[in-house]
């Protein structure tokens, strides 16, 4: 009996310890030490892959429906069916080895993919098209990307830097006529996605130095001009929409977003022949409009400020002037200061840039053509012109910034160069191969 419950006692206890063990607790046992034992785990199964879209092959032929359009203004586009991608995971034994002290650190050189670079798009004319090239931002690695025979035109970096829009009529399986229309392809790749499905729509001012088309500060949407209106098209559904129209009359000359992540106005030029020119305002949300300047004489560019608080633009040639959604008072910038200004506008895309703001101008009567031009000091008042500061000879006839604020890149004589912004010095040609609308990525 005593033998028995011996027996009992010693299981007890040993039923005790293995609960113990089993609970996750540390528990002391002689000549082991404190040892602990967590709870089993159920192995999660390994997620299920989402389903992958088929992306467009490189080239030329896109797999695009064209869109069903039940009202005008509005176009949805068929999506394209996912294809599901099956994923395998394979499971390999850790074993442990004992590790050796290296002797010294070796850093491995890690080369930046085309998408992490930054790139200069233009187009360059050859038979008399315009095709499509990118290059590094110092000149190498010149890659064309659209096909011999098709023609390109304004190509323009979203502010994102990951995507390229242009006009083109290259020819695809949902544009088989080879109509002009919208298209984007990513930053280092050659897939092609078509945005606009229109028969109709025509380049009004192919030699512009700005494309008749903006994108988005989030880099998600796109406005451009289509038939004298103002469109927006979504870039995920590719949905179509008016956001304004004007009369018969009228004529939109350019579109450009405020650079600003809250989205919240469009301006555009429309002139109504050469005695009337309107500067407007749309916000996209609320699709409400407002004449922020009406003028007698031509104004021949506009662009935002970095902060997107005011809008500056070209009047008469020769005046820059600025004004605020707020208030829609005109504000002097330069007066008269040069014998004639360019049709180009352009704030540097850095708040804190100097020097802020740069166009086209001559510097004397007897200059033929526009050189580079900064802001130096801005007017005064009605009776003070300003001053500009010239970093070029004549004969530059586009200029862009730099994403950084730091260089400006320039055309003069069909040749790119690049100079630092500040002083324009360290002048530099990175390619002569008659350059036509440069424009320049982010990373």
């Amino acid at each position: 009996m005593r033998e028995t419950l011996k027996s009992l006692s010693i299981f007890s206890a040993m039923l005790l310890l293995l609960l113990l063990i089993s609970s996750g607790c540390d528990v002391n046992i002689p000549g082991c030490g404190k040892r602990s034992l967590p709870f089993f785990k159920k192995i999660a199964p390994p997620p299920v892959p989402t389903a992958v879209p088929a992306a467009p092959p490189a080239g030329n032929t896109i797999p695009v429906a064209s869109p069903a359009v039940s009202n005008p203004a509005v176009a949805v586009p068929e999506k394209a069916p996912a294809k599901s991608v099956t994923l395998e995971t394979s499971t390999e034994m850790s074993i442990s080895k004992q590790k050796v002290p290296p002797t010294f650190t070796f850093t491995p050189t890690v080369t930046p993919t085309p998408m992490e670079m930054e790139k200069i798009a233009y187009t360059t004319l050859e038979d008399s098209k315009p095709s499509l090239w990118t290059m590094n931002n110092d000149g190498t690695e010149r890659n064309r990307l659209t096909s011999v025979g098709s023609s390109a035109w304004f190509p323009l970096w979203s502010p994102n830097g990951k995507t390229l829009a242009f006009l083109s009529d290259m020819k695809t399986d949902s544009n088989p006529d080879g109509k002009i229309n919208l298209f984007t392809v990513k930053k280092g790749t050659k897939d092609f996605v078509q945005i606009t499905f229109f028969p109709d729509l025509t380049i009004q001012y192919p030699s512009a130095l700005k494309a008749p088309f903006t994108w988005s500060p989030r880099s998600d949407e796109i406005v451009y001009i289509y038939h004298n209106q103002v469109w927006k098209v979504d870039l995920t559904t590719l949905a179509q929409l008016t956001i304004s129209t004007l009369d018969a009359l009228q004529s939109v000359e350019a579109v450009e977003w405020a650079p600003h992540r809250d989205n919240k106005f469009i301006a555009y030029l429309a002139d109504k022949g050469r005695n009337f020119t309107g500067l407007y305002l749309i916000n996209p949300r609320l699709l409400d409009q407002l004449k922020l300047v009406e003028a007698a004489n031509n104004i021949s560019d506009m662009t935002w400020t970095p902060d997107a608080r005011k809008l500056a633009y070209i009047l008469n040639k020769v005046n820059i002037y600025t004004a605020s959604p707020e208030t829609s008072l005109p504000r002097p910038v330069i007066l008269g200061a040069s014998p004639e200004l360019g049709p180009l506008l352009s704030y540097s895309p850095v708040e804190s840039g100097a020097p802020p703001l740069l166009t086209l101008a001559k510097k004397t009567k007897a200059d033929t053509s526009f050189r580079v031009a900064v802001l130096d000091k801005p007017s005064k008042d009605d009776q003070d012109p300003g001053t500009l500061k010239y970093f070029t000879e004549p004969g530059v006839v586009d200029a862009i910034w730099s994403p950084d604020g730091n260089k400006i890149a320039y055309v003069q004589n069909g040749e790119l160069w690049v100079m630092d912004a500040i002083s324009g010095g360290n002048k530099k040609r990175l390619a002569a191969t008659g350059i036509i609308n440069p424009n320049w990525s982010k990373k």
